[in-house]
């Protein structure tokens, strides 16, 4: 079974296979239906060659005033003279032997066969000739015709019977040329229609290697690439279009890990150049009173960032990862909503007061706890954070049938550009593209956005009026 798995299957060989063994059929099937018209139109000539001499023959025989006479001449018809003649004939009055040829003078003990049939009735049969040799007989019976010159004739007819006999040797050569020429016509019928056939499906198949040749020379780590074509093939423009799709995805992602690698080696430098930094310091002057009172706090303090730093990036990998665990259980949003006020006091002393929830005690959803308070927690850090100060930040929910969005706003001092909002998202990502600030690394909406990603959740940004930042989270539910 695994082999015939792994056995590499080939389009072009079996549309070549299978279009050869069609068309081979068909013609096959020509040729033998021409074959057998030929070799049938051939007997046929051969069996009326013996009925046109039967008749002629028949012709020379008279009855003359009851008195039967054959009139041969054998200068016409020299093939039953020759004693060596291989063609035979013999006539019988009644039953008796009446002429035979002299053709036969060789054989005397041999007849040509005699049938019993009726007057004017004729057979055609194979026959073994006095020579040996494989032939054809006709027989007929007739009744001698009248002599027109006598005005007086008997009212007795004399009947006759006719046999004649001719070799089949030329008629079997004949029919195996045409047999040998049906089997050659067929051999390189079948070659031939192989040889255009894999033409033609080579032909067909050009834009399949063209289309393949171009994704031999695809780099996505140099300038945007996409595959082009100079004509269009139907079966080919969705592949084509859907590659270059990928590939248009995949260089984005490669351009987002090349910038969030970039990212994480400028995050980390600062607190390690500070590290770094302090410790020479110390090691230079170990007697500083100044210095060594706030090594220990200082190396602490920037211990932690590097620890938030990497919990997120772990954080991140995480909710990027399917192997992540999730636990749907039916959550009451007012009560989580107060949970992340909670963790979130020591960071914003103000948020009791500047947090506007219209959430109902009685509204509840089913979701993963551990992602939703996530999501909430880093939606409403960024709005206390990047907000303007004392600005109330709105948070709202509204369930319908199908599904329940969770709104999160905040006035800004501008509206941000389309460029922005579609960036924002993205993992380092910092509108303070200076980061001053040490608190904050870019990496709390990317992780909102692989969670969402993982939970079939929806999450967008948006201006809204008055200044205002919108963040919307879309839960469905059902």
């Amino acid at each position: 079974m695994s082999q015939q798995q792994n056995k590499s299957h080939s389009i072009k060989r079996k549309l070549v296979n299978n279009i050869s063994a069609v068309i081979s059929v068909i013609l096959f099937t020509i040729f033998l239906t021409v074959d057998l018209s030929v070799d049938t139109w051939v007997e046929d000539q051969f069996n009326q060659s013996l009925t046109n001499k039967a008749n002629y023959l028949k012709t020379l025989v008279e009855d003359d005033n009851n008195v039967v006479e054959f009139d041969f001449a054998g200068e016409f018809m020299s093939e039953y003279e020759a004693a060596d003649a291989t063609e035979f004939y013999q006539l019988w009055h009644g039953r008796d032997v009446f002429e035979r040829s002299d053709s036969l003078a060789l054989y005397k003990n041999a007849n040509l066969p005699f049938l019993e049939m009726p007057i004017n009735e004729s057979k055609i049969i194979d026959y073994e000739l006095p020579n040996g040799r494989d032939g054809r007989a006709l027989i007929s019976h007739f009744v001698a015709q009248k002599d027109d010159r006598n005005p007086t004739h008997s009212a007795v007819f004399n009947t006759m019977t006719l046999a004649i006999a001719a070799p089949t040797a030329e008629l079997n050569k004949v029919l195996i040329i045409i047999d040998v020429v049906f089997i050659l016509t067929c051999v390189l019928g079948v070659f031939g229609v192989r040889y255009l056939v894999t033409r033609i499906v080579n032909k067909g198949l050009h834009p399949l290697h063209n289309l393949n040749d171009q994704i031999k020379l695809l780099d996505i780590t140099g300038v945007a690439q996409t595959i082009e074509s100079d004509f269009k093939v139907e079966e080919i423009e969705p592949i084509r279009n859907e590659l270059n799709k990928f590939i248009t995805v995949n260089q984005q992602l490669y351009s987002n890990e090349k910038r969030l690698t970039s990212d994480i080696a400028h995050e980390l430098k600062t607190p390690i150049a500070e590290l770094i930094s302090l410790s020479e310091v110390a090691i230079r002057y170990p007697d500083d009173k100044r210095i060594s009172d706030t090594y220990t706090s200082d190396v602490l303090s920037i211990s932690q960032r590097m620890k938030t730093i990497v919990n997120n990036l772990l954080l991140l990998q995480r909710s990027n990862s399917s192997t992540m665990k999730l636990d749907i259980k039916a959550i009451t949003l007012n009560n989580l909503v107060n949970q992340t006020i909670n963790e979130l006091t020591f960071k914003h002393p103000t948020i009791k007061s500047r947090l506007r929830s219209n959430i109902s005690d009685e509204l509840t959803l089913n979701a993963d706890e551990f992602s939703l308070n996530t999501i909430l927690c880093n939606l409403i850090d960024n709005a206390l954070f990047y907000g303007l100060p004392e600005a109330p930040i709105k948070l709202t929910a509204v369930n319908n049938s199908t599904n329940m969005t969770i709104s999160v706003s905040n006035k800004i001092q501008k509206p941000l550009s389309h460029d922005q909002l579609t960036a924002i998202f993205d993992p380092l990502y910092q509108l303070d593209s200076s980061r001053t600030n040490n608190q904050r690394h870019g990496l709390g909406l990317s992780i909102v956005q692989s969670l969402c990603n993982l939970n079939g959740l929806t999450i967008t940004a948006n201006n809204t009026k008055d200044t205002t930042l919108t963040f919307i989270l879309t839960l469905p539910t059902k």
